[in-house]
């Protein structure tokens, strides 16, 4: 019987990769692995098919973990390289979630220092007493937590003052609407806080060279967009390592 994960094969998933570069060098340093539905000819398309298809915790414990497992495989073309990966916030509150992601790293030949565990702000974390054990193990380990999609829920400052962070990626939402002088506050505002208390800030949605040149300017450490790649597989990833696009010149 073929693996299954809800109503999916899991030879019907696939990961593509975002690239994530240094602000000040466009020098890529990581990349979120992003989740997506193989379709007819081979399409891809995004992630909510799966997602709102998914009924249980089991089922969506089960996807993490594919999700996990398969990036830490695929990462080890990239040697140095950071890779993201989303968890939900309910999973994080599970006992043994810190022990199984490092067993995942053990059997992918994957050191620890390469992973960055992903937690939607949107998502509601209920135990912050059990989320925060996880996360000090994962960082104990070389794991680094970020909040992605930082600002567009109702529990941001909660977050960054109960759980142990690494870094906050700024919701695209403010990317956006970067010439806006409410979203210029709040980005300067933010980028301000996670410095004061030592969080590395990623702006996400980048699509402008102007975009970059501002956001660097604000204090932004990484930036992730279009601007430097949309989400691409594992061989074209890998090509755009060895050439960037946006970087002209031998």
């Amino acid at each position: 019987m073929r693996d299954r994960i809800g109503p999916f094969l899991t030879q019907d998933l696939a990961l593509v990769y975002q690239p994530v570069v240094e602000a000040r060098s466009h020098a890529v340093i990581g990349a979120e692995a992003l989740l997506r539905l193989r379709g007819p000819g081979g399409i891809l398309s995004g992630p909510a098919a799966v997602l709102d298809s998914l009924t249980t915790p089991q089922e969506r414990a089960a996807l993490d973990w594919w999700v996990l497992d398969k990036a830490c495989r695929e990462a080890q073309a990239w040697p140095h390289l950071r890779i993201g990966v989303n968890i939900c916030a309910e999973h994080v509150t599970r006992s043994g979630f810190s022990i199984g992601t490092l067993e995942a790293l053990t059997a992918a030949g994957l050191s620890p220092e390469r992973l960055a565990i992903e937690v939607i702000e949107t998502a509601i974390i209920d135990d912050f007493e059990r989320a925060r054990s996880n996360f000090n193990a994962l960082r104990e380990a070389g794991i680094r937590v970020a909040i992605d999609d930082f600002g567009t829920g109702y529990s941001s400052l909660s977050y960054l003052a109960k759980l142990p962070i690494d870094t906050i990626k700024i919701d695209k939402s403010f990317i956006e609407a970067i010439d806006e002088a409410p979203s210029v506050a709040i980005i300067q505002a933010t980028t301000a806080m996670a410095r004061a208390l030592g969080i590395r800030v990623t702006a996400e949605g980048v699509e402008t060279a102007e975009q970059a040149q501002t956001l660097r300017a604000f204090g932004c450490h990484f930036l992730q967009g279009y601007y430097f790649s949309r989400p691409v597989s594992v061989e074209a990833f890998t090509a755009l390592l060895d050439r960037p696009p946006w970087q002209t010149g031998p």
